[in-house]
């Protein structure tokens, strides 16, 4: 065994860990760290500093995943590694300005996304919540994107899309050791409906707007309806499903200027009355027989 490691047994597994060559390389980095802060104090290379600061939160990534890499008993290196090789490279393309501005602040969530994604793939059963953080980031990732691309609304509108997309991918992903979990599906509708409301108002069509979330929910009850089975018993959402979907054409139907809104109560009793017209002739004709 070299000096510098030593062996731990974990769950019956012998898991090398970092010794004595961890420390020499923290201990560089914090030296480092100090003379970019005196010479950040000192007003001495100020163009250099950016770039100093750049490296340097790059080297403290590298340290935390040459710790992974060594002993690979715990995951958590992963994130503080790859978010500070992030921030560094974040930073450096700032500096450099050899590319637009949208693309300078994505390389601190691509390397999140992928310290999630290795998280999950590390333990697909146990890890599967690592998916929602990864998601999250790359979600983050296409709004910066677009950011400088589209409007508001639309960069908006694909970031709670992105983020249902990863709710309804967890929906196929193993949890607890099974697949199809019903529940998933609850918040990616609801991400799914707040995309379409904020689509629908960009567009200005605000009574459409203001009912797609809750017809968006009602179809995502719905569809759990759909799904019951003996191991999903689901017979229940039927009842928020209907509730939502009603009151979703409620405010469709009512709410606003438009001209449904005004021609719906006028229509609502025309259609009452008719319906009491027939009834009573019904009545009458039936009286009349016997």
């Amino acid at each position: 065994m070299k000096p510098d490691q030593f062996i731990e047994t974990t769950g019956g597994k012998s898991v090398r860990r970092p010794g004595r060559w961890a420390e020499v390389v923290g201990a560089l980095f914090l030296v480092g760290a100090g003379l970019v802060f005196l010479l950040q104090n000192l007003g001495l290379a100020p163009a250099l500093t950016p770039l100093l600061w750049g490296f340097l939160l790059i080297a403290g990534g590298l340290v935390f995943l040459l710790a992974y890499f060594a002993g690979r008993m715990h995951w958590w290196p992963l994130i503080p590694g790859l978010a500070l090789v992030g921030s560094g490279a974040t930073l450096l393309l700032g500096v450099s300005r050899v590319v637009p501005d949208e693309v300078t602040g994505t390389p601190i969530f691509l390397c999140l996304a992928a310290a999630f994604a290795a998280i999950y793939l590390l333990d697909r059963r146990q890890n599967w919540w690592a998916l929602i953080p990864g998601g999250a980031m790359l979600a983050l990732t296409a709004l910066v994107l677009l950011s400088g691309l589209a409007s508001g609304e639309l960069a908006g509108a694909v970031f709670f899309l992105g983020l249902g997309l990863v709710f309804a991918a967890l929906y196929f992903a193993e949890i607890d050791g099974k697949r199809h979990n019903w529940w998933t599906l609850i918040p990616a509708g609801a991400l799914f409906s707040l995309a379409a409301v904020i689509v629908l108002s960009g567009l200005g069509a605000e009574e459409l707007a203001g009912a797609a979330l809750f017809l968006g929910l009602g179809v995502t009850f719905g569809v759990l309806y759909l799904l019951r089975s003996p191991e999903r018993p689901l017979d229940w959402a039927w009842i928020p499903s209907l509730a939502l979907l009603g009151f979703g054409a409620l405010v469709l139907f009512v709410a606003g200027d438009s001209l449904v809104a005004r021609a719906f109560w006028p229509l609502a009793l025309i259609a009452a009355g008719v319906v009491l017209l027939v009834m009573n002739m019904r009545r009458s004709k039936k009286g009349r027989l016997e």
